[in-house]
């Protein structure tokens, strides 16, 4: 029985570079062997299927750190009603900017070291994960 699933993934897996093959070429074929390599994404899972939950996430990411930034600059900072819709306001325009590539997140942090002082960083993500 292992065998045939096995046959079965296989002969999917032509069919599916195939038709990558067709549509994007030998340098499209490549590129998704590429990616999927570097992603571990199953040949069943459409690039934009992922791409979609790659957005996902990210909108989750900001809306997460909105209401944390919301509730610090509240409980702990005495902004009121006005002043957290501009911060909200002020807060979607930079994160707009950032993902037009009006501005980068290197742009960001050298600014806030050299006007602040602050030292930030956003941590690399350059450890493989194991699924």
């Amino acid at each position: 029985m292992a065998k045939n699933k096995e046959e079965q993934a296989r002969m999917e897996g032509m069919a599916y570079a195939l038709r990558v093959a067709q549509e994007k070429g030998v340098a499209g074929l490549e590129e998704e062997i590429r990616m999927r390599n570097i992603t571990k994404l199953p040949v069943g899972v459409s690039k934009a299927a992922l791409d979609e939950c790659i957005v996902k996430i990210k909108e989750n990411v900001l809306d997460a750190v909105m209401v944390l930034s919301a509730v610090t600059l509240h409980d702990e900072f005495g902004f009121g009603q006005k002043r957290l819709n501009d911060f909200v306001s002020r807060f979607n325009l930079k994160a707009e900017c950032l993902a037009d590539d009006y501005c980068t997140w290197e742009d960001h942090i050298q600014a806030l070291k050299e006007e602040c002082g602050l030292e930030l960083a956003i941590r690399k993500n350059d450890k493989d994960v194991r699924v």
